[in-house]
C-alpha cells in the first residue's frame, strides 16, 4: 500500500544552479525533472479523478487515491525547486510556461482514456529508472548538494512504491493493450522532445558541470538493464509488481518506517 509521508523539502537560495558540480547527467536530470514534472503530474491526477467513477474495484481506486495525493506532493516540492531556478534564472519561465502549455493541449484535446495510457507509459517507465538511479547513485550524486540528492532519491523511491497504481487504474478503467502500446510512442516522444527543450534553456542559462573523473563509471551493463527494462513496459505480459525491490530502497523503506529523517538521506 502506498503510504503518504509528511515530508518537508526546503530549497533555499544558497543551493546552486547545477546541484551537482561533479555530475552532468545528475544535474540535468533535476533542473528538468522540476521544470516538466509539476505539469505531467497534474495531468495525471486529474485524469484519474475523472476517472475514478469507472473504477470499480475497492483497492485499485484507494491506491488511485492515495497516488494523487502522493503525485501532488511530488508536485508541490518540484514547483519549490521550480521557483528556485527561476529565481537564478527568470528567462527559463518561458520554457515552464511552455511545458505546461503542452499539457494544457494534452488535458484540452485527448481523451481520459488518452490521458490514461500516457501517464502509465511515463509510471512503469520509473520503475527500471528508480532501480537504475539508486544502483548508480554514487556516481550521480556523489558530490551534490545533499538536499537535492534526498529530494530526487524520495522522488525515485516514492515512485517505485507506487509502480502498479497507475498500471491497474488504466486496465480497470481502458485496459486495452494496443491502444497504449501506441499512446506510449507518442508519450515517449512527447517527453523526449519536452525535456530536450527544457535541457537547452537550462544550458543556455549556465554551462552544466562536467563529469569528474574521479566518480565512479556506471557499469554499461546497468545502461543496458535500464534500456531493457524500459522495452519490457511494452510487452503485452508486463507486470510492474514482479522483481525484486532494490535493497538501498528496502533499507529506505525501512528507515522511514523507524522515524529517520528522509530529508537529510546519506548514500
Amino acid at each position: 500500500m502506498i503510504k503518504l509521508r509528511k515530508l518537508r523539502f526546503e530549497f533555499p537560495d544558497d543551493i546552486p544552479f547545477w546541484f551537482n558540480p561533479r555530475s552532468r547527467e545528475a544535474s540535468l536530470l533535476a533542473n528538468g525533472l522540476s521544470l516538466v514534472a509539476p505539469a505531467f503530474e497534474r495531468y495525471f491526477i486529474k485524469a484519474i479523478r475523472e476517472a475514478m467513477p469507472r473504477i470499480r474495484d475497492g483497492a485499485a481506486r484507494d491506491e488511485a487515491s492515495r497516488f494523487c495525493i502522493q503525485e501532488g506532493q511530488h508536485a508541490k516540492f518540484h514547483i519549490d525547486h521550480q521557483d528556485l531556478l527561476l529565481r537564478k534564472h527568470p528567462e527559463l519561465e518561458a520554457v515552464r510556461d511552455e511545458v505546461n502549455r503542452s499539457y494544457d493541449d494534452l488535458q484540452r484535446n485527448e481523451s481520459t482514456e488518452f490521458a490514461l495510457a500516457y501517464a502509465t507509459a511515463i509510471e512503469l517507465g520509473f520503475k527500471p529508472l528508480a532501480k537504475y538511479l539508486v544502483e548508480n547513485r554514487h556516481a550521480l550524486f556523489a558530490g551534490g548538494d545533499p538536499r537535492i540528492t534526498s529530494f530526487l532519491l524520495w522522488h525515485f523511491v516514492e515512485e517505485f512504491e507506487h509502480r502498479h497504481a497507475m498500471f491497474d487504474v488504466y486496465q480497470e478503467v481502458v485496459g486495452d493493450y494496443w491502444y497504449r502500446l501506441g499512446v506510449t510512442r507518442r508519450t515517449w516522444a512527447h517527453v523526449r522532445e519536452l525535456g530536450a527543450r527544457v535541457q537547452a534553456a537550462c544550458i543556455a542559462c549556465e554551462q552544466p558541470p562536467a563529469d569528474d573523473p574521479g566518480l565512479p563509471r556506471i557499469p554499461r551493463t546497468r545502461l543496458l538493464a535500464l534500456g531493457l527494462g524500459l522495452l519490457e513496459t511494452l510487452s503485452p505480459l508486463h507486470d510492474p509488481r514482479r522483481g525484486r525491490v532494490p535493497q538501498w530502497i528496502a533499507d529506505w523503506f525501512a528507515a522511514d518506517d523507524a522515524g529517520a529523517d528522509m530529508t537529510a538521506v546519506s548514500l
